[in-house]
C-alpha cells in the first residue's frame, strides 16, 4: 500500500503496533517491577502541549473505573455542571377528606442520588396537599429509559453493592442501613432505614466488654444476611459500636423502593395500601410532589471520588435519554462519542459498554485519555472536572496514596481497579508556578499481577511526573 494513502489514524495504529513489538530495553521509562509490556503511560504539559512521557500510549488498555472520566467529560459537555434530575410523583385520583382515592405514580428520572431523606421530603409535600391516606398502590414509571444496559461477566458479584444496576427509581443505592441500639429491655437490637416492620429479625449478637473501645466499623464485629424473609445478625459487639451503622444489600430494586416509600409514609403517620407495580403514568395525572437533585457537578464529585458505579451508569444512561427516542444504551454510547468527536478527540480509540468501567469490554488508550484530560483542562467546565477527582493523600480512593508531604495535594487522579487492572488518570497540579506547569497524567497496568503492582504504579506515576523535566517546560 502506498503510505501516502494511509490516514493519520491508520498510521498511528501501525506505529502503535510497531512500538508494541519493540524490546523492553527500547523504553526509557523506568517501570520498576512492572514488565514494560504490561503498562501504558502518557504525561503531557497542558500549558505548552509538550508530551513529556509516552510509553505504549496507543496500546488498547482495559482501564477499569478510569473510564468514568470519559462519562464525566461527555456529561459536562452535553448537560453542563448545573444540570439536575427532576423526579415527580403524580396521581389522577381525587383527594377526598384527606384520602387519595387511587395510585401514586413514581415517575423515575434516573436520579442516582435520590435518598431516604428525599422520600421523606416528597411525602411532606404530599401531606401539605392534605393527603393523609393513599388507597391505591405505588406504581413505578420507568419510561425515561428503554433499557439500563449490562455489566457482563460479573455474575459472581451480583450481590455486591458495586454491581447494583442503575434504575430510573434508584433509591439510596438500594441498601438498607442497620443501626445497633439497645432496646427498652437493654438487649442489643437493630433499627433499619428504611423501616422494615414486615421483615423478622433473628439476632445472635453478644455484648463483649473485652473488645476494642473504638468502633472503626460495625461490620468488623457483626455480619448480616437476609434469607427466606428473615434478617439474621451474628457476632460479638463492643459497647462502643452501639449507635454505629452498617449497610446491607438485601432486596431487589422494586421491593426496596416499594417498601421504602410505603414504610416511610406509615412511619410519618399516614395510611397506605400494600403493593406496588410498574406502569405508565396517565396523561391526566396531576403532580403531587417534585424533587430536584443536586447539580451534576456535585453528583460527579461523589461518583469519581468514591468510584460509584451506580452514579456513573446512571449519568451514562441520562446522556442516552437526552437524545430522545431510541434504545437508551445505544444512544448513550453514541452521545459519548459525539461529545468526544466534537471536542476534537479520537473516539476510535474507545470501546464502551456502560460508561462506568465495571466492564470487561471497555477499553481506551493512554493517549486518548490524556488528550481528553487536556481538553477538559481547556474547557469552560475545568473546575467542575478537577473538583470531581480524588486528591492524593486527602480524600476519596486516593486518601492513603501519594501522601508523602512533597506529593500530598498535588495529584488529582481517578483510580481504576478490576481483576488484572490497576489504573490512574488525572492531573498533577503544582502548589505554585515555580514547581512547573500543570500536567495531565495517565498510567494503566493490565497484568495478572496487577494487584501486586499497586505501589509500583504509584511510583511510576511519581517518577514520570517528577522526572519529566516539567520545570524546563514552562
Amino acid at each position: 500500500m502506498n503510505p501516502l494513502c494511509l490516514s493519520e489514524k491508520n498510521l498511528r495504529r501501525m506505529l502503535a503496533a510497531a512500538l508494541y513489538l519493540l524490546p523492553a530495553a527500547a523504553f526509557a521509562l523506568d517501570t520498576g517491577k512492572i514488565p514494560p509490556q504490561e503498562i501504558a503511560v502518557y504525561v503531557q504539559d497542558m500549558q505548552t502541549g509538550r508530551v513529556l512521557e509516552s510509553h505504549r500510549a496507543d496500546a488498547s488498555m482495559q482501564s477499569a473505573s478510569v473510564m468514568k472520566l470519559v462519562t464525566t467529560f461527555a456529561a459536562l459537555r452535553a448537560l453542563g455542571p448545573d444540570f439536575s434530575w427532576q423526579t415527580e410523583f403524580k396521581s389522577e385520583a381525587p383527594v377526598r377528606s384527606g384520602v387519595l382515592e387511587g395510585a401514586v405514580y413514581w415517575v423515575g428520572s434516573g436520579d442516582p442520588v435520590f435518598d431516604q431523606k428525599d422520600i421523606q421530603s416528597v411525602q411532606q409535600q404530599m401531606r401539605e396537599r392534605g393527603i393523609r391516606a393513599i388507597r391505591g398502590p405505588l406504581v413505578f414509571d420507568d419510561s425515561v429509559w428503554s433499557s439500563n444496559g449490562s455489566a457482563d461477566d460479573f455474575e459472581r458479584d451480583a450481590g455486591e453493592t458495586f454491581a447494583t444496576p442503575p434504575s430510573p427509581h434508584m433509591l439510596a443505592y438500594k441498601v438498607v442501613w442497620a443501626k445497633a441500639v439497645r432496646n427498652p429491655l437493654g438487649d442489643i437490637a437493630f433499627e433499619t432505614n428504611p423501616p422494615l416492620p414486615g421483615i423478622a429479625q433473628q439476632i445472635n449478637v453478644q455484648s463483649s466488654a473485652g473488645l476494642a473501645t473504638n468502633c472503626t466499623s460495625l461490620k468488623n464485629y457483626v455480619s448480616a444476611a437476609y434469607r427466606s424473609g428473615v434478617l439474621y445478625f451474628n457476632g460479638k459487639l463492643p459497647e462502643s459500636c452501639i449507635g454505629s451503622e452498617m449497610f446491607i444489600n438485601m432486596l431487589d430494586m422494586d421491593e426496596f423502593a416499594g417498601q421504602s416509600f410505603t414504610n416511610q409514609w406509615r412511619a410519618g403517620g399516614g395510611e397506605m395500601a400494600d403493593g406496588y407495580r410498574s406502569g405508565k403514568t396517565p396523561v391526566a395525572a396531576q403532580t403531587l410532589a417534585v424533587h430536584r437533585s443536586p447539580p451534576l457537578s456535585y453528583v460527579l464529585r461523589d461518583m469519581n471520588k468514591n468510584s460509584n458505579n451506580v452514579i456513573a451508569r446512571s449519568v451514562f444512561l441520562t446522556l442516552g435519554a437526552q437524545r430522545g427516542k431510541g434504545e437508551t444504551v445505544q444512544s448513550a454510547r453514541a452521545e459519548v462519542r459525539r461529545e468526544l468527536v466534537a471536542a476534537g478527540l479520537d473516539d476510535e480509540a474507545l470501546d464502551l459498554e456502560n460508561g462506568s468501567g465495571l466492564s470487561r469490554r471497555e477499553r481506551a488508550t493512554a493517549r486518548m485519555l490524556g488528550e481528553m484530560l487536556t481538553a477538559a483542562w481547556k474547557s469552560p467546565f475545568r473546575q467542575a472536572f478537577i473538583d470531581s477527582l480524588p486528591i492524593g493523600g486527602v480524600d476519596g480512593t486516593l486518601k492513603s496514596r501519594f501522601n508523602d508531604p512533597s506529593q500530598t495535594g498535588r495529584f488529582y487522579l481517578k483510580t481504576g481497579t478490576l481483576d488484572n487492572v490497576r489504573a490512574l488518570a488525572g492531573y498533577w497540579l503544582p502548589a505554585d508556578p515555580a514547581e512547573g506547569n500543570p500536567l495531565s497524567v495517565v498510567a494503566v497496568v493490565n497484568s495478572k499481577q496487577a494487584k501486586q503492582y499497586l505501589p509500583q504504579l504509584d511510583s511510576v506515576v511519581a517518577k514520570a511526573v517528577y522526572g519529566s523535566g516539567k520545570k524546563d517546560a514552562k
